[in-house]
């Protein structure tokens, strides 16, 4: 009888959601359309994400042994969820800054000049990339709502 335990929960989920973001991004936010669309990233980010979730599903049926999980795992598991939590909240990038300045100098304890060197070119990318290049609109949290 196959057991369930979160070697096989966890990969179904993230089968659930690839597929989730691949349909989001393909028929809501729009694929490609003379140049890619908002859409594009979260698509093939979807896609992979489902395919590595079935190959990590049928690799944990033949492993008979119990999921364990380390600290620096559920830290980065607990920096997702802040990440998502906190979009909703404050908005995407400045949710980002957050994490970034929080990540770097708490856990990584690098000095401020490092610090700011990566969340600049992170900010850089997010902005100038995915922002103004492909168009996408980044969530305000509630700002957005009271607008």
């Amino acid at each position: 009888m196959l057991k369930i335990n979160g070697k096989k929960i966890i990969p179904l989920l993230l089968v659930v959601l690839g597929l989730l973001f691949a349909y989001v991004g393909i028929g809501q936010l729009g694929f490609w359309k003379d140049a890619p669309g908002p859409g594009f990233f979260p698509s093939i980010m979807g896609i992979v994400l489902a395919i590595i979730g079935t190959m990590t599903f049928i690799v944990s049926i033949k492993d008979k042994t119990k999921a364990t999980y380390h600290k620096d795992e559920i830290m980065v598991i607990l920096g997702g969820i802040g990440i998502f939590v906190g979009t909703f909240i404050i908005g995407l990038v400045p949710t980002i800054i957050v994490y970034l300045l929080l990540w770097l100098k708490i856990f990584e304890k690098l000095p401020w000049k490092t610090t700011f060197v990566i969340m600049g070119i992170s900010l850089f990318i997010t902005i100038g990339v995915f922002g103004t290049w492909l168009g996408i609109h980044f969530p305000l949290g509630l700002i957005e709502n009271l607008m």
